[in-house]
């Protein structure tokens, strides 16, 4: 596998007609002034934390961005948090689609060949990985569909060309951030976390009892990958924010 590293920066000199000319922006514009502040506030804390807790580590991180059920906001999180890390860190970040169930954030994308992940090795011989990634909306930001190729996503995890592939990603990103299936429905799920560096909660607001938080939690401790901590999606406050600073 060539070095993905050197290729970046040469097609960011020379476009790549694989990769997409125009990425979709990834925070929404519709929101008000004040939401958008808002969520840039709490991804900055969120990186910042992240960042913090390997502070001390030269090599490349795998982030996995995980929740329970579907619908808890998963793919919105691992985005966004990937581009708060690229702009923070000002270092390579890419964010990857390890949902082969239910693909969001290959979808939202929509990329025209459809390759990704999946296809790196199909034929026998390694593909270059730089000619699959996807720009992002800013500089150092890069993006990995799930690809087109069918593959049993559980046994693809604890192969020995996933493990190459993690090492090259360790070695060319500072972060390295995994958008997962279900814990609770998809086995593979497990798989990836037990080759992460850490996971990433992400628990929708008022959707889930707190015993299948929990069984998830769990689940991911019973294959020795770290819990880095959980973001509370879609919080609703019951009485105006303003209030709840002055309180608190």
């Amino acid at each position: 596998m060539s070095k993905i590293f050197d290729a970046l920066r040469k097609a960011e000199q020379e476009p790549n007609p694989l990769l997409l000319v125009e990425a979709p922006v990834l925070a929404r514009t519709d929101r008000h002034p004040r939401d958008q502040r808002t969520q840039e506030r709490e991804f900055s804390t969120l990186s910042t934390s992240v960042q913090s807790y390997f502070a001390r580590q030269t090599e490349g991180k795998i982030l996995l961005v995980a929740g329970c059920t579907e619908r808890e906001g998963t793919t919105y999180v691992a985005s966004h948090l990937a581009r708060k890390l690229a702009l923070q860190t000002g270092e390579p970040v890419l964010c990857v689609d390890g949902n082969f169930h239910d693909p969001g954030l290959t979808r939202t994308f929509q990329v025209k060949n459809g390759l990704g992940m999946a296809d790196i090795y199909d034929g026998g011989k390694p593909r270059d990985v730089a000619t699959l990634l996807w720009n992002g909306d800013q500089q150092n930001l890069y993006f990995l569909g799930t690809g087109r190729r069918r593959i049993v996503p559980g046994a693809f995890f604890d192969s020995p060309e996933f493990d190459a592939l993690l090492a090259s990603f360790r070695h060319t990103f500072r972060f390295t951030v995994f958008d997962s299936s279900p814990l609770l429905k998809h086995a593979d799920a497990m798989h990836l976390a037990a080759r992460t560096d850490g996971v990433i909660f992400v628990v929708r607001a008022g959707n889930l009892k707190r015993e299948v938080i929990r069984k998830g939690i769990e689940m991911v401790e019973s294959v020795n990958a770290p819990v880095l901590g959980a973001v509370l999606n879609r919080r609703r406050f019951a009485i105006p924010s303003l209030v709840y600073k002055l309180i608190s």
